[in-house]
């Protein structure tokens, strides 16, 4: 199992292969994926740090393993704007449409990208559609999924 290592560790380890590589005696001088071995460390991880050092250097001066920005996205591109989630709600209290894709078409015909299942969730989030017990056609009950008024 892998662990996490700081940006001074990182830093360490990458000094510590390039002073191996570069020994004073020719002798004693290893090469890069052996120094990475003789660390434990996985010569791409070695590969990908350098890099970032160098990338580093030439931006702030500083020879260390810069920490990593997060990739997780800052916010979902596609969801829906406050504005456009009141229009969902209001429409489905209305009593004019009878599932979410009715509202969905009506919404793309205003020229308000959305699709049915975004306004399904946004009304599933906000309590406005689930399960209700209806009477069928031969007089038993049976669970269907409605907007609830």
């Amino acid at each position: 199992m892998s662990k996490q290592l700081s940006q001074e560790e990182k830093t360490q380890l990458v000094k510590a292969v390039h002073s191996a590589v570069n020994h004073s005696d020719k002798r004693k001088r290893k090469t890069i994926t052996q120094a990475c071995k003789d660390l434990g460390l996985a010569r791409s991880n070695y590969n990908r740090w350098l890099g970032a050092v160098k990338k580093n250097i030439k931006e702030t001066g500083e020879a260390v393993v810069p920490s990593p920005k997060s990739r997780a996205p800052k916010k979902n591109g596609m969801a829906l704007s406050a504005d456009v989630r009141q229009r969902i709600e209001d429409m489905a209290r209305s009593g004019l449409y009878a599932n979410p894709s009715q509202i969905g078409k009506a919404l793309r015909e205003e020229g308000i990208s959305v699709s049915d299942n975004a306004v399904r969730n946004n009304l599933e989030t906000v309590g406005l559609y689930g399960h209700r017990t209806v009477q069928g056609s031969d007089g038993k009950p049976i669970k269907k999924k409605v907007i609830l008024r």
